[in-house]
């Protein structure tokens, strides 16, 4: 991307917008330093026209031409995935509508490859890049201006770990207590609540605990070098730190009130991870008082350390805090490193803006996968390759792990992919020469159809590496074939994981809801079974009835506790045709087939001794074993009429009318794989309805944490994980390092 030209870089806080160029080569050209357009600085501007100034300013700062890209380190909460801003209270007050920052500058100007990413992150890729790091297992970086955040990073796997929002380290609201002149202090927090760290330690706390110290202490303050100099006019800033290079008192009373509450933070972070090997302070409150600052910190912790390593170890917490001097951590080189992507994180040379690593010793870009071998799953770094002609390299944010992972991994198939996964949300990230597409552009988030419907080379997960890894390669021909679609909307947290599934119930709706049906019997209690079940009275029609065959008991228990469950529910191992067909009633019966292979034959063959007689059609969701044949059915090859739907064609779908071996008609489709709408449709559902489907992901891990998980369920049969049921589990992707 360097090649290309300069890069436009922007740290976005808020007090100030600075903005410049930047290269690896070349570093920092001249800094631009405009005020920003805060609720501070225009109280009487509502939000969106706040937001609206913003975007401006952010726009006009960026040089137009060919291969325009911006970095931007932005001082806010924001959804480290998408760049989805969930507030500032510096910048907007109290607000917590989410703005799509990214979306909003391509919208203004779609020229430009916007890259986002939270302010202290970009501070931190920086920090680290300093070659004395290197040898660090994890570092932390607090950050204390206007508003207070963390970050934490895993130098040796390179990741910046979130939540479920895509949040990690907003320290800066977590709850506070100070004292200050003899008593303690209720102040409120920017974000409009009171006892927040942000009340007492950030630059505006900072001032309102001296408002409190001068009006509870006023004959002090008035004596005081401190309240001298600001008599005087001096801003509280400046003031304050001549104030403590003359050692005055009640100044440095100040400040220790002030960063109590970071000393907390920071003495609770290395207590709960000890492998941090260094926490730095930075911003403008902690780098403008430099050594005070830090001063004001030893000071706390000499008054209480960590437990028992105080007393017989105590410089092995002090040796660990760093304040930050000026360029220590710098928010503008870290939003071009953040730019760069993959390929500049972390390399010294390219942080610092020195030359570029010379080409005799290149460094080759690397990203994180969940990979299988013979040996079992491991999580291993891989070369992040450049997309060629025709081709997408994609950053998955959400995938999820189905039925058919779950058979790959435990031998019952054998597709070759060493990496699983074909469900889920992603992101573009670097596209190849001749993309005709305009939508295709790095930044737009996409839904991926796994399978191809004429060309069987592709089947994502399956025979080309699929989305449990940081960075993805789509091939030329599923980009031609239109798989890669453009989300006009992401599903909210880790829903995405669920769009693959509600397009195969989709789908099976469309196909089987042309006959009318009565009852629809679901068989099978996996994610699929359970997304029909709840979408059955929305797509089939209001009065259909749901008859639900669960595998386990504890698969019934589990439904039985959910506010969707089906009209009737039984259990597998319970029923005999008898049974079953008494639970169905009267009137046509759609079957929708949602079992692991194994079990597809012996639950076909029951639905067809149940329904004999009646008007049925059966869609045969689930996989099949070799031969798939039944005796039920002879003569037919069920995995062939299966494969006659594929990536939702034909269409209509071919549905076959066969004769059961007892004389009985009988309407049989399959399909493997769905159509681009049929996806779109399940995104845009999940957006509408996500309550109706939030439950469904009932274990959410990130890369890491999917390799114990998915190991101990390919070792076993079971679908119980930390002691609750599976139905879905979502793996949330970090950024390589």
């Amino acid at each position: 991307m360097s090649g290309r030209g300069p890069i436009a870089v922007l740290d976005v806080g808020g007090t100030h917008v600075r903005h410049a160029l930047w290269s690896p080569r070349e570093g920092l050209a001249e800094v631009v330093d405009t005020p920003s357009p805060s609720r501070l600085r225009h109280p009487e501007s509502s939000v969106e026209e706040l937001k609206g100034r913003l975007l401006a300013v952010i726009c006009d700062a960026v040089p137009a031409g060919p291969g325009a890209v911006a970095g931007i380190s932005f001082g806010a909460a924001l959804d480290q995935r998408s760049g989805m801003v969930y507030g500032s209270a510096p910048l907007f007050g109290d607000e917590t509508t989410p703005l799509d920052l990214p979306g909003a500058l391509r919208e203004r100007r779609p020229d430009v490859e916007w890259h986002v990413v939270n302010d202290v992150t970009a501070a931190l890729l920086h920090f680290v890049s300093a070659p004395r790091r290197q040898g660090h297992r994890k570092v932390l970086l607090m950050t204390v201006s206007s508003g207070i955040a963390c970050r934490t990073v895993d130098l040796r796997t390179g990741t910046i770990a979130t939540d479920a929002c895509g949040l990690q380290g907003e320290v800066g609201h977590l709850p506070a207590v100070a004292r200050i002149a003899g008593a303690p202090a209720e102040l409120n927090c920017d974000c409009g609540r009171p006892g927040h760290v942000a009340s007492y330690a950030s630059g505006p706390g900072l001032r309102r605990l001296a408002d409190v110290l001068r009006e509870r202490d006023a004959d002090r303050w008035r004596t005081s070098e401190l309240g001298r100099l600001m008599a005087q006019g001096i801003a509280f800033e400046a003031a304050l730190g001549g104030a403590l290079d003359a050692a005055d008192e009640l100044a440095a009373e100040l400040l220790d009130a002030a960063t109590a509450p970071v000393a907390d933070v920071l003495r609770t972070a290395l207590c709960l991870d000890p492998e941090l090997d260094e926490l730095a302070v930075t911003g403008g409150v902690a780098t403008g008082l430099g050594k005070h600052y830090e001063a004001s910190l030893h000071r706390h912790f000499t008054h209480q350390g960590l437990y028992l390593t105080g007393e017989r170890a105590p410089q092995w917490l002090t040796d660990r805090i760093t304040v930050c001097a000026p360029g220590d951590a710098n928010g503008l080189i870290g939003a071009g490193i953040a730019a760069l992507g993959a390929t500049a994180a972390f390399t010294p040379s390219v942080a610092a803006g020195s030359a570029a690593p010379a080409p005799s010793a290149p460094r080759v870009p690397r990203h994180h996968a969940v990979v299988r071998d013979g040996s079992g799953l491991h999580l291993s770094p891989r070369p992040t390759p450049e997309p060629g002609p025709g081709e997408l390299l994609v950053a998955p944010t959400v995938a999820g792990v189905c039925g058919t992972d779950l058979q790959m991994l435990r031998g019952l198939r054998d597709d070759g992919a060493p990496v699983l996964g074909h469900e889920g949300v992603a992101r573009i990230v670097a596209v190849g020469a001749g993309i005709e597409d305009p939508r295709l552009t790095p930044g737009t988030h996409v839904v991926v159809n796994p399978t191809h419907p004429t060309d069987p080379s592709f089947l994502l997960g399956h025979n080309v590496d699929g989305l449990l890894q940081e960075r993805a390669l789509i091939p030329a021909p599923a980009v031609r074939g239109g798989l890669v679609l453009p989300l006009p909307e992401v599903p909210p947290g880790v829903l995405g994981a669920l769009i693959e599934p509600l397009a195969v119930v989709r789908y099976a709706a469309l196909a089987m809801g042309e006959h009318r049906p009565r009852t629809l019997l679901v068989m099978g209690d996996g994610t699929v079974g359970h997304l029909a079940v709840r979408t059955a009275r929305r797509w089939y029609g209001p009065d259909v009835r749901t008859v639900h065959v669960h595998h386990t008991g504890g698969g019934l228990d589990w439904s039985a506790r959910t506010p969707y469950a089906a009209d009737v529910r039984l259990r597998y191992g319970d029923l005999s045709a008898e049974r079953l067909g008494e639970a169905l009633g009267d009137g046509p019966v759609a079957v929708l087939l949602a079992t692991p292979s194994p079990g597809t034959l012996p639950c076909l063959e029951l639905a067809l001794d149940a329904t004999a007689g009646t008007d049925t059609v059966v869609d045969l969701v689930g996989g099949l074993p070799r031969p798939a044949v039944s005796p039920r059915l002879p003569g037919i090859d069920l995995a062939a009429l299966r494969a006659a739907n594929c990536g939702g064609l034909p269409q209509p779908p071919y549905t076959a009318r066969l004769g059961t071996a007892n004389g009985h008609k009988v309407r049989v489709l399959g399909h493997r794989g769905v159509a681009g709408e049929h996806l779109l449709y399940a995104a845009a559902e999940l957006c509408r309805a996500p309550e109706r489907y939030r439950d469904l992901v009932t274990h959410v891990v990130d890369l890491a944490g999917a390799v114990p998980v998915l190991s101990r369920l390919g070792a076993g049969q079971d679908r119980v994980v930390s002691g609750r049921r599976l139905i879905k589990l979502a793996v949330r992707m970090g950024e390589p390092a």
